[in-house]
């Protein structure tokens, strides 16, 4: 006897990919911007105390987006929670930015490698997704 069971993966969610997209690009400019006012040029500061105020804003657009997909049974919950953590993370690397002390910017760096990469990986996820595969079982 054989039975049909479809198994359901992640569905593509290529808006939900491109917000986060976005938002990688945005932590990958922060880190230039650091870098060129550490190094070379301390007027682009501003420039990145703009970009790194707008970012937490900015997530909050993927966070819904991907609830709203979990909700649809589209993505798992678990990539609706990533989302929101990378949503949580930039708040704390955005107040982390404001305090000024050595102690901060000592987590502020390396919490901003860690949104890159999150928010880059999630982004490949979303556009990757997956497809609803039918599979034969005896």
């Amino acid at each position: 006897m054989t039975t049909t069971t479809t198994a359901r993966t992640r569905s593509r969610t290529p808006v939900l990919g491109a917000f986060l997209a976005v938002l990688a690009a945005g932590v990958l400019t922060q880190a230039a911007l650091a870098g060129l006012f550490l190094s070379l040029n301390p007027s682009v500061q501003f420039v990145h105390l703009l970009v790194g105020s707008a970012l937490p804003w900015i997530a909050i657009i993927p966070t819904v987006i991907a609830w709203v997909r979990v909700g649809q049974r589209a993505i798992p919950v678990s990539f609706g929670v990533f989302v929101t953590l990378v949503t949580v993370g930039l708040w704390v690397q955005d107040a982390l930015g404001h305090m000024g002390f050595p102690a901060t910017i000592a987590v502020h760096v390396p919490l901003g490698v860690v949104l890159f990469g999150a928010s880059t990986a999630l982004a490949i996820a979303a556009f990757r997704g997956g497809r609803a595969t039918e599979r034969a079982r005896d």
